[in-house]
């Protein structure tokens, strides 16, 4: 063989392994995962109310966005003597929490509320969706036990389209020694889930009420994740929370056509399921 001859199959031979040493660096740069810089990946985040878009129509809070809608509601109890629910309705009142009953805050007795039938009877005679709420003053788990059976005994033949409310907050009084003042946040965590877990066995819907000296000295949230919230508080232009939660109770000196006296006042926020991706 002649030196051009081998000098040719040299540069074929040297050609060949750049092609097959460039196709597999090319190789392993296609195969090889893209990482994407710490900085610039975006996490996924819930989305959130802005307080500062509430509309207040007499006092009416509603709220709508592409991920929330709230609408306005009331509780109500004996205090509101009788109701024109037809009014009530025309109003604008969108959903009600009608008191069923309350344990005594120095008797301890069990009581109905004398207004719960007619008011029951009133909000769905006129469609407006309705939950219940029970004021508790139990001191242990056998007495919330026992609320939960009679708020339960008092239902049957109920429809609710809205959950029951466990509502306990400490009474005080000038002469007299309120029943909860000597219960620990322990207990009072513990009465709470035994009303609402009985509650929830039984098929209904649950929810607690709190405000914000409940919730930070007096019963230990941590405890009750598994259950939405219904939060108070008043004179504030947004909720200072620091516990997620459905419904605001913004005022308890409100108006509505149809109550003579004065209502408390509710916005209840709903998460849209058509929102945008």
């Amino acid at each position: 063989m002649n030196k051009n001859k081998i000098l040719r199959l040299e540069m074929i031979i040297g050609a060949l392994f750049l092609v097959f040493a460039v196709l597999i660096i090319f190789g392993e740069r296609i195969s090889k995962p893209k990482t994407i810089p710490e900085e610039v990946i975006v996490e996924e985040t819930e989305p959130e109310i802005d307080y500062t878009k509430i509309e207040s129509l007499s006092g009416k809070y509603t709220y709508d966005d592409e991920y929330f809608h709230g609408s306005f509601g009331i509780d109500v109890s004996e205090f509101q003597d009788d109701i024109d629910w037809e009014k009530v309705k025309n109003d604008g009142v969108e959903f009600v929490f009608i008191r069923i009953g309350r344990r005594g805050a120095t008797s301890g007795m069990l009581y109905d509320d004398p207004k719960f039938e007619a008011n029951y009877n009133g909000a769905r005679k006129y469609g407006i969706p309705v939950g219940v709420y029970f004021f508790s003053q139990a001191v242990n788990e056998a007495e919330a036990l026992e609320e939960a059976k009679w708020v339960l005994e008092h239902l049957k033949g109920k429809q609710l389209d809205l959950p029951v409310v466990y509502d306990c907050e400490e009474v005080f009084f000038e002469d007299e020694k309120s029943r909860l003042e000597d219960v620990d946040r322990k207990q009072l965590t513990d009465n709470a889930l035994t009303f609402l877990n009985e509650i929830s066995q039984n098929g209904y819907d649950t929810m607690i009420y709190i405000y914000q000296y409940w919730a930070d000295e007096r019963v230990d949230m941590d405890r009750l994740t598994d259950y939405p919230i219904w939060y108070a508080q008043y004179d504030v232009k947004q909720p200072l929370s620091d516990h997620p939660f459905i419904i605001w109770q913004y005022s308890n000196k409100g108006t509505v056509n149809g109550i003579k006296e004065p209502v408390d006042m509710n916005i209840m926020f709903t998460q849209k399921s058509d929102q945008p991706e």
